[in-house]
């Protein structure tokens, strides 16, 4: 049920040799045998700069090679803690945000780790992150997390857009998928920033508070009807949904957020809220683009 219709049934996972793509590594093959799926480790190797001489081929020999030894690491820690997976290697002079980019057209899914090196360094505040979030074509998971949860629920983030929808339903999927809970969470700020304060005024916080509720039950029980077996936790909180979605993350085992259009297909990017989680969390985040139909919507408004 997780795996998009029109794509394979792959996990790919980005690897540049760091301590945080094994962990990515490590949970891409475990989220394979989850799924039934093969594992594809996938590392580019950066091209040698213009102006480098390399005439004897010495130094492109000792990127192959360091990737080599890269690969056959990843390979015996995928088969460690997934005996049986199915293990493809992908190993190209390429950019990393190309190679996972077109990747990505035929996986189910894509993991990186949260943190690189070479290839994937700066991951959360540079190209790849950037060109994963505008451009890829299955979800992307990055791994968060020292030591990842796999049993704990899935955490979600409620709020009115209409591209929450698609989020909401890929949560159920996921919590469904894991036999797990779904925990969701509808942050807001309450006007004024005492309640006593806001009460002189005729504004009651557990009032505004109670049909928050009734809106986010309202929204959850129309993707429940369709994934009847997740039991769900709903909690309407005070303050940052970004901040209040970390702290729910502790004890997960994904945390579920969406990219934002905006500006049409061509300025898809992520949300602040996004941001904040992507660099802040506690558990594995499962970055959801919009469907087809959504990304349209955007398109015809850009004009």
């Amino acid at each position: 049920m997780t795996v998009p219709i029109g794509h394979s049934n792959v996990v790919v996972v980005g690897l540049d040799g760091s301590d945080a793509a094994q962990r990515a590594v490590s949970w891409a093959a475990e989220e394979a045998v989850r799924r039934g799926a093969s594992l594809r480790i996938v590392h580019a190797e950066l091209p040698l700069p213009a102006d480098a001489l390399d005439m004897t081929g010495m130094a492109r020999s000792a990127l192959h090679d360091e990737a080599i030894a890269w690969v056959q690491k990843a390979v015996s820690e995928a088969n460690e803690v997934a005996p049986g997976v199915e293990v493809q290697v992908r190993v190209e002079v390429n950019t990393p945000a190309w190679l996972l980019e077109q990747e990505s057209a035929d996986a189910a899914l894509v993991v990186v780790g949260s943190r690189g090196l070479g290839g994937f360094t700066g991951l959360l505040l540079g190209s790849v992150a950037v060109a994963l979030s505008c451009h890829a074509k299955c979800p992307v998971v990055i791994v968060r997390g020292a030591d990842p949860v796999l049993d704990g629920p899935v955490v979600v983030g409620v709020n009115g857009s209409p591209q929450n929808w698609h989020v909401l339903d890929r949560a159920f999927e996921e919590a469904e998928a894991r036999g797990t809970s779904l925990v969701a969470v509808h942050a807001w700020h309450p006007p004024m920033r005492n309640a006593r304060i806001a009460e002189t005024v005729g504004i009651v916080w557990s009032e505004l508070d109670s049909v928050r509720h009734a809106l986010v039950k309202q929204r959850l029980e129309a993707c429940a009807d369709r994934h009847p077996g997740v039991r769900v936790e709903a909690h309407v909180v005070h303050g940052s949904p970004a901040q209040r979605l970390v702290e729910h993350s502790e004890g997960a085992s994904l945390l579920v957020v969406g990219s934002r259009g905006r500006g049409g297909l061509r300025g898809m990017m992520l949300g602040s809220t996004s941001q904040s989680v992507l660099r802040h969390a506690r558990c594995p985040v499962l970055l959801v683009r919009p469907g087809l139909d959504e990304q349209m919507d955007e398109a015809r408004l850009d004009g």
